[in-house]
């Protein structure tokens, strides 16, 4: 039991565990606070930067679901908040028309460029580590996260290099990659956005 002080003394893994729930509560009152500044909240400002971030053909309402670990319903009514105030518009996807997808207005797009600092607070703390430090936390952190993807607890996007399904440079100038997931070329562009389907490579 991770919340018995006791057991935290015995055990590395519960104690690590304890940080993260700690430094999960206050990234929320962090973006919490950041997010008021903004007069929205950190959900509405997560819809935006997954819309803003995410590759158009795969920035869905369901994706949206995954990413932020939500129902699809809770998820709608969010995007729905957000069509109201003009900062995104929903659109069928063409080849699905059953699939909608999630684009940034010009209104919501302005917003977003306002983002730049959003969760800084976060980055600042990390200054005071050390490289090596930083460097081990980060493998140590991606461990854990892949642990939990692979569990289904979590959905981690990526742009598309490193991918099992990115093939690089098989195509024309205008759209000179290849995804063998959903067979289709993919500007430059595109392959730099993130993808809620990336799928690591073995050498990664």
């Amino acid at each position: 039991m991770i919340f018995d002080p006791q057991h935290r003394k015995e055990s590395r893994s519960a104690r690590i565990s304890m940080a993260l729930i700690r430094l999960s509560l206050a990234m929320k009152k962090m973006m919490q606070a950041e997010s008021e500044a903004l007069e929205l909240s950190p959900i509405q400002i997560q819809t935006l930067l997954f819309a803003a971030y995410t590759r158009n053909d795969v920035a869905t309402v369901g994706n949206f679901a995954k990413a932020i670990g939500t129902t699809h319903v809770t998820a709608v009514k969010v995007i729905q908040g957000l069509v109201r105030k003009g900062l995104i518009v929903k659109t069928p996807k063409p080849e699905d028309r059953r699939v909608t997808l999630l684009e940034l207005t010009s209104k919501g797009k302005e917003l977003v460029s306002k983002l730049e600092h959003w969760g800084g607070s976060l980055e600042e703390s990390l200054q005071s580590m050390s490289e090596k430090m930083m460097a081990n936390f980060e493998l140590g952190l991606g461990s854990i996260l892949s642990s939990l993807e692979k569990r289904g607890h979590l959905v981690v996007a990526e742009p598309c290099l490193g991918c099992i399904h990115f093939r690089p440079n098989v195509g024309d100038a205008a759209t000179p990659h290849y995804c063998q997931m959903i067979r289709k070329h993919l500007s430059h562009e595109a392959s730099l956005q993130e993808c809620p389907e990336h799928t690591p490579s073995p050498a990664d």
